[in-house]
């Protein structure tokens, strides 16, 4: 009798085991699709798939890289307050802000002496950047961010969002490697998310 229950609990047990929990999937506009729409309509040129998982249902949901919006007053005059206050440089209210965002989920690489090749991280940049606009520039990133040597800290002066300010505005979601945002002095603003170069 006990064997039997025994097998009768593992048979169980194995079977709830091999289940795949279903995942929900939703569009760019927040609707629900299928599957089959789902992975149809990905595209890593325009959008972004993350999956995450909420009181225990998975998400699959697909997230424009690139977007287009206007600050509103107040809260593009706290995030100067709050760049100036990070960076200790006054931001000139002429000029458009560019902000290189590092996210939390950088790839941590045990070897000291390796770099990364991004090539926003060469010295020309700046330079570039400035060649088309006038700019403030900031390199801000994730207070989760745990490998800012690789991102050659020893080179840029990389300032901790410790207030998340910019995840509280701009990115809700955690995407892999980093983001970039550009601000006109009237608040409009354009960001890409997810990798990118110059």
């Amino acid at each position: 009798m006990k064997i039997i229950k025994f097998i009768i609990i593992l048979f169980v047990s194995f079977k709830n085991f091999g289940q795949t929990k279903s995942v929900i999937f939703h569009n760019e506009n927040g609707e629900q699709v299928t599957k089959e729409q789902f992975y149809k309509t990905k595209d890593n040129r325009k959008n972004l798939d993350l999956y995450f998982e909420k009181d225990s249902i998975q998400y699959g949901v697909l997230i424009k890289r690139q977007r287009f919006g206007q600050l509103d007053k107040k809260t593009f005059r706290t995030l100067k307050n709050y760049v100036t206050e990070l960076s200790d440089v006054t931001i000139d209210t002429t000029q458009n802000i560019v902000i290189n965002y590092l996210t939390a989920n950088t790839k941590k690489i045990d070897n000291k002496k390796s770099k990364s090749t991004w090539n926003v991280l060469d010295k020309n940049y700046l330079k570039k950047l400035h060649k088309i606009a006038n700019i403030n520039q900031f390199w801000i990133n994730s207070p989760e961010c745990d490998n800012l040597n690789y991102y050659h800290q020893n080179k840029i002066n990389w300032k901790t969002d410790n207030d998340d300010l910019f995840k509280k505005i701009f990115f809700p979601y955690q995407v892999k490697n980093a983001n970039y945002i550009l601000i006109k002095p009237d608040g409009k603003f354009y960001y890409y998310i997810g990798e990118h170069s110059k």
